[in-house]
């Protein structure tokens, strides 16, 4: 039986008043029910796809749980590693580890609906619901149906018609049909946590996620093709704690992921990849890692890029366990060390001394550039690399036709998207001379015409050189 506050009459009572007639609700649970008040509530997730709420509990507690969402049946070969698509869960705000999660195998099955309803212990400490609502399925005598429930494409008027509507739309069976049966079921999915009536006035809530102490740098939001950066500096050598959620997965390249990178040498002194990074909840493609470094004193740059698909803008399957520190957060976990850490503006490296940029399939760019002194020089180049070898890649000559640079597949790092998007981003030093910039790339894979996914700074496909000011 639904706790009445959690019910939107008008739906429920017409999808689910078979059910109630059938079902019989023991006196007790009847009673502690009515004993009991609401400390968490997280509906309407037809405009939102992600809800939370932050609670502190005072002491050890027995909460009840209560979620009603949706996911395939045991059995069902369709179904995505088993994750539901509408669901709640609990994290420990303090460590930030899962304490409760609904599946399929803890929840009931009422008519449309999976069902969560538990009591479960709470030590004393600060909490987190989420429930979120990232997809549909829905599985018929004639059809299966799961897909992704993008809200930025959703049509805002639901009940006009589509005029093209084809055959499928006769049994239901058409996306918009779908759609229209999704919204009948996002308006009842939610999640609500309960403690009894006397308890509930000494829990506070609070907006989630919970900060910890001594956070320096952290990403915005982001959304697809969205990319952050923050420079710093850093007076004595200090301890760095990294915590970063990302997208990738561990036989391939990271496709939302962040990096430092050392501004004066150009080297990246920590990045998130896919050998180093754990499962993060959800999507198997979600990943986290979590890592305390040591920094010498230096000048840095933190940076984190998303590629086209599954951020907080949409996630296309289902979030991270952690889905608002979906990012890079950086914080000293020493007090001593924070005044030791200061945030700066961005210096530019120096004016651009020759570029070849969106560079195009089949094709063999040069140009040329002068040092009236020597100097050193900030290469940034994108190519595609397969294997051992560059397939797409930048090269530096002097007058003699002799090439004293070259981009080399050991020397490059992941550049976002497809495994073989490739980045060198390096510094080099140039006695006085006229040099030779090129650029060169197969029949396959270059801007404008991706076999695969592109890489996150598409537009710098190619090479650029730039004088670095000492």
């Amino acid at each position: 039986m639904f706790p009445p506050r959690f019910e939107s009459p008008l739906s429920v009572g017409r999808l689910l008043m078979p059910v109630v007639l059938l079902l019989v609700i023991p006196q007790t649970e009847t009673k502690l029910q009515a004993q009991e008040t609401a400390i968490v509530s997280l509906k309407e997730f037809i405009t939102t796809e992600v809800r939370s709420q932050g609670f502190t509990l005072p002491q050890s507690t027995k909460v009840h749980v209560y979620a009603r969402g949706g996911g395939a049946k045991r059995g069902d070969n369709w179904r995505d590693d088993g994750q539901m698509f509408a669901y709640g869960w609990i994290l420990n705000a303090t460590t930030r580890e899962v304490v409760w999660q609904m599946s399929s195998g803890n929840s009931r099955h009422s008519t449309v609906y999976s069902v969560s309803d538990q009591y479960i212990d709470l030590p004393k400490g600060s909490y987190e619901a989420y429930f979120s609502n990232h997809g549909f399925a829905r599985n018929t005598i004639f059809s299966r149906w799961n897909n992704n429930i993008d809200r930025r494409q959703i049509d805002p008027n639901p009940n006009r018609r589509n005029q093209e509507r084809g055959f499928l739309s006769l049994f239901g069976m058409d996306r918009d049909s779908q759609l229209r049966i999704w919204r009948e079921r996002a308006k009842n999915y939610g999640m609500e946590i309960y403690t009894a009536t006397a308890e509930a006035p000494q829990v506070q809530t609070f907006a989630a996620p919970l900060r910890w102490k001594n956070i320096v740098a952290a990403t915005p939001t982001l959304g697809d093709k969205g990319h952050w950066e923050q420079a710093f500096v850093v007076k004595k050598p200090i301890t760095l704690h990294i915590y970063a959620l990302g997208e990738g997965t561990r036989s391939n390249a990271m496709e939302d992921f962040g990096w430092i990178m050392d501004t004066k040498s150009r080297k990246r002194v920590w990045e998130m990849s896919s050998d180093k990074a754990q499962f993060a909840g959800g999507s198997t493609k979600n990943l986290r890692q979590v890592e305390t470094i040591q920094l010498p004193a230096g000048q840095y740059l933190a940076s984190y890029s998303t590629d086209d698909s599954h951020s907080p803008a949409d996630w296309n399957t289902a979030p991270s366990c952690d889905p608002l520190m979906y990012g890079l957060t950086l914080s000293v976990p020493n007090d001593a060390d924070k005044s030791a850490f200061a945030l700066t503006e961005l210096k530019p490296t120096g004016p651009v001394l020759a570029e070849l940029i969106r560079v195009r399939n089949d094709q063999d760019l040069k140009t040329t550039f002068t040092l009236k002194t020597g100097q050193a020089l900030h290469i940034y180049a994108i190519g595609e690399g397969i294997r051992e070898e560059m397939a797409d890649f930048a090269w530096i000559a002097d007058t003699s036709g002799k090439r004293v640079w070259t981009m080399e597949m050991q020397e490059t790092r992941a550049a976002g998207g497809a495994k073989k998007n490739r980045l060198t981003d390096t510094r080099i030093t140039l006695p006085k001379g006229t040099y030779t910039l090129g650029f060169q790339t197969d029949s396959s894979h270059a801007y404008g015409d991706w076999n695969s996914s592109a890489p996150t700074d598409a537009e710098h496909y190619g090479v650029t050189v730039r004088s670095i000011a000492e």
